[in-house]
C-alpha cells in the first residue's frame, strides 16, 4: 500500500508546460494524497530515470458506486481488516501488518498506470503495510 500525492503545479512545472495560463489553471487545484494499492511495477525505479511507472489500484473508503455497463455492483468490493462492513461471501484481506484504517475497501477493476517520481534517496520501506 502505498499514498501518492499528486501536486498538479509540479507536475505540469517539471513537463515544461509552465506557460502563464496553464499556470494559473492549476494553481486554483490543491495538492492531494491517494491511498492505493501497488498491484505492479512498469517499470523499475533505477537512480539515473527521474520517473518510474506502477500499476496501481485506488483504495475505497465506501462501497463503490454500481456500474450497470459493466455488469458491476455496489457489493463488488473486498474489505480490508480491520473493516468489520463484510459479509462471509466477501471476507476481509489481513495484511502483513495492521492497517490504519477501518473503512477500506479493493474496488474491482479499478487499476491504473502512474507515473511516480524516483527521488535520489531512494523509498523508505521500513514500516510499509503489505499484503
Amino acid at each position: 500500500y502505498a499514498v501518492l500525492r499528486m501536486d498538479p503545479e509540479a507536475m505540469v512545472k517539471d513537463l515544461g508546460l509552465d506557460d502563464a495560463a496553464t499556470l494559473d489553471e492549476v494553481r486554483q487545484m490543491s495538492a492531494k494524497k491517494y491511498l492505493v494499492y501497488l498491484d505492479w511495477p512498469d517499470e523499475l525505479p533505477m537512480a539515473q530515470v527521474r520517473w518510474c511507472r506502477y500499476r496501481v489500484s485506488p483504495i475505497g473508503t465506501t462501497l463503490r458506486p454500481p456500474d450497470a455497463a459493466h455488469g458491476i455492483t455496489s457489493d463488488m468490493v473486498i474489505p480490508i481488516a480491520p473493516n468489520k462492513s463484510h459479509t462471509d461471501e466477501r471476507r476481509p484481506v489481513h495484511p502483513k501488518s495492521p492497517f490504519p484504517y477501518s473503512n477500506c475497501y479493493h474496488w474491482i477493476q479499478t487499476s491504473t498506470s502512474v507515473r511516480v517520481r524516483v527521488h535520489e534517496e531512494g523509498v523508505e520501506h521500513d514500516g510499509a503495510i503489505r499484503l
